[in-house]
């Protein structure tokens, strides 16, 4: 049965190249209970970032979901993001 985590597992579970047709419900019945497993991508960061007006470098939101993920925090929004990147590359408004 699917879950919100499904999509998570299958990418984990196609990136170890499992094909054991039962590894994706094992996992499913594990993780059940469990808040969704990723909080977002580079790509979001970068998404969220451009909206914001926020300069990020690429080399940059890997720290920028790091300390979002240091928070405790279990999905993304812009908010975040924009809290993220100002906490961590302070003046990075772009100016129009």
């Amino acid at each position: 049965m699917p879950s919100r985590n499904t999509e998570v597992l299958k990418k984990i579970r196609q990136t170890l190249e499992i094909e054991d047709p039962d590894l994706l419900s094992r996992l499913e019945n594990h993780f059940k209970s469990f808040l969704r497993v990723l909080a977002a991508t580079e790509t979001d960061v970068t998404r969220y970032a451009e909206e914001l007006r926020l300069a990020v470098i690429e080399q940059e939101r890997r720290p920028v979901l790091d300390y979002i993920q240091q928070k405790g925090l279990r999905n993304i929004t812009i908010d975040q993001v924009e809290e993220a990147i100002n906490t961590l590359f302070p003046g990075r408004f772009i100016k129009a």
